[in-house]
């Protein structure tokens, strides 16, 4: 009997809630075995507590991304529990909204940090050894505001550009080794940032919560707010198949890649 092939070593981050936790349950469900990670370790438990109740295979490795070291960390703890990533998810994101005059270089620099650094060095870190072994994807979760942009969102969409321009360029250097790179971009999605992020634009006494909540989901083509599992399960589909093409974008009837 032919013996079975090992089941992908995946890497989840900011996994604890929303987009991330809907992510973790759709490869968990599709055989992955999971490394997650986050900076709400005690949310992580409660997410790996889940999935272990499903039988699957988790680790958790609660840290701060954008700490020195943090990335190695995550990719020590893969090693130590299952071995070398064969895929990285990077989603763990932040979305301030303001007016530009209120937006902060430090809140510039940190969402960089995240949406662009973060992926950056998983990459750096994770490629060569996806090189040698002729295997691999990189999957950033990106957004149509690294498509186009959105008002009070200067930070946001520009780090969405970086997130999704850094797709495109390891896509062009790694596919040729096998090794796919995915930038998946919904447009606004029903989750606790997005709800903050109403809120946010609310207390600038333009609209409520709830008006401001509205006014972005009728900004999305397909009319109305993406759901976390959605998502997901296009993440799920794209790993599965591993189809060409590099930027996903899910506000479209169908979905389609983009140049």
């Amino acid at each position: 009997m032919a013996e079975a092939a090992p089941r992908s070593v995946t890497i989840v981050t900011g996994s604890s809630r929303g987009i991330g936790r809907a992510i973790a349950h759709a490869l968990a469900a599709a055989g992955h075995r999971l490394v997650l990670t986050a900076r709400d370790g005690a949310a992580l438990l409660d997410v790996a507590g889940e999935l272990e109740a499903r039988g699957a295979e988790v680790a958790t490795a609660p840290v701060d991304l954008r700490l020195p070291g943090a990335v190695e960390h995550v990719l020590a703890t893969a090693e130590q529990h299952f071995g070398s990533p064969d895929v990285i998810v990077s989603n763990a994101g932040t979305a301030p909204a303001d007016k530009i005059e209120n937006t902060t270089p430090e809140t510039l620099r940190e969402t960089f940090d995240l949406h662009v650094g973060v992926p950056f060095a998983f990459a750096r870190a994770a490629a060569p050894q996806m090189k040698k072994r002729a295997r691999g994807c990189l999957v950033h979760l990106a957004s149509t505001a690294g498509l186009r942009g959105y008002p009070f969102t200067s930070a946001y969409t520009a780090a969405k550009h970086g997130m999704v321009g850094l797709a495109r360029a390891l896509h062009a250097e790694l596919a040729p080794k096998n090794v796919q790179v995915y930038a998946v971009c919904p447009g606004f999605v029903d989750t606790a940032i997005t709800r903050r992020a109403a809120e946010a634009v609310a207390a600038m006494g333009r609209s409520t919560a709830e008006e401001a909540f509205q006014r972005m989901a009728a900004q999305n083509r397909i009319g109305r707010m993406h759901d976390p599992h959605e998502v997901a399960a296009a993440v799920a589909t794209l790993l599965r198949d591993r189809p060409s093409g590099c930027v996903y974008d899910l506000d479209r009837d169908p979905p389609a890649f983009v140049d």
